[in-house]
């Protein structure tokens, strides 16, 4: 039986091609913690982002991040060997603002 603290992710690994890994455990409180760290980093660089340009606003950001063998983070870039598929996607909408 599987410890209940882990969960299966199909991780990225450095020596293959984004998006293809290898079944692994990952503990769920290690996780958490990255993915924490990860969504406070993603917030820093968030709020340095004006409301505005112009006559736009920025409503909704959206980030994919794949997750290493050991339960780690690392940001999605886009190209055409690179489709986000799989990993965690994190969308983060403004507030909006209230005059």
């Amino acid at each position: 039986m599987a410890d209940e603290r882990t969960i299966w992710v199909i991780a990225a690994e450095p020596t293959t091609a984004r998006g293809i890994g290898r079944p692994v455990r990952i503990n769920i409180d290690e996780l958490s913690a990255h993915v924490k760290d990860f969504v406070g980093q993603m917030g820093a660089i968030l709020q340095a982002v004006p409301d505005t340009f112009e006559h736009f606003q920025l409503a909704e950001f959206e980030f994919n991040a794949e997750v290493s063998a050991k339960g780690t983070l690392s940001l999605l870039g886009t190209g055409g060997e690179l489709s986000g598929k799989g990993g965690l996607k994190f969308v983060f909408r403004r507030v909006p603002i209230k005059e």
